[in-house]
């Protein structure tokens, strides 16, 4: 028999890195994946343990076969679902999660604890929310949940058609907020 398929499909593979630039352009010219869209100066409101921060992030978001690949480097000294990674880790890059749509996110956080997985943080934005479930038989990596609108989905849905099709130019489309 085969398990429910709790979350639907796979979204996002996202990573943990110390330098972006860097490992944008490893996955471009080592990988050919590309265009980068992405964002410099990124606040997010995070829980941690109960206690609220503002972690600060550049982010870069690419698209191989229609999944999208996710780098996060945080850029201030707070807790967060990432700052583990980046106060105590001596690697470039790690993976860091697995991420899947969630348009009701209370039906899908009640479906991930009754899993057995298990809230470590929230990340969140006045639009959206990002929870990050421990998932023991993952080791370090977790789940993300993306709490997710039309909009959110048509815009990652345009990226991904506009990946699929990119000619090569112009790689690297990040702004700062």
């Amino acid at each position: 028999m085969i398990a429910e398929n709790l979350f639907g499909p796979v979204r996002q593979w996202g990573f943990l890195v110390k330098d972006l630039d860097h490992a944008m352009s490893q996955w471009h010219d080592v990988m050919g994946v590309g265009p980068w869209w992405g964002y410099r100066n990124v606040p997010l409101e995070t829980e941690v343990n109960g206690k609220a921060y503002e972690v600060r992030m550049d982010v870069g978001l690419a698209f191989q076969n229609g999944v999208q690949i996710e780098l996060i480097q945080q850029t201030n000294n707070v807790p967060s679902p990432y700052s583990d990674f980046f106060l105590h880790s001596d690697e470039k890059q790690v993976f860091h999660q697995i991420a899947f749509f969630a348009p009701d996110i209370e039906l899908a956080l009640e479906k991930a604890r009754n899993a057995g997985l298990v809230e470590v943080g929230l990340c969140k934005t006045p639009l959206q929310r990002f929870y990050y479930l421990n998932a023991p038989w993952l080791g370090n990596t977790v789940i993300e949940l993306m709490e997710v609108n039309d909009s959110f989905v048509s815009g990652y849905e345009f990226c991904a058609r506009e990946a699929a099709s990119w000619d090569g130019s112009n790689p690297y489309r990040l702004i700062s907020l």
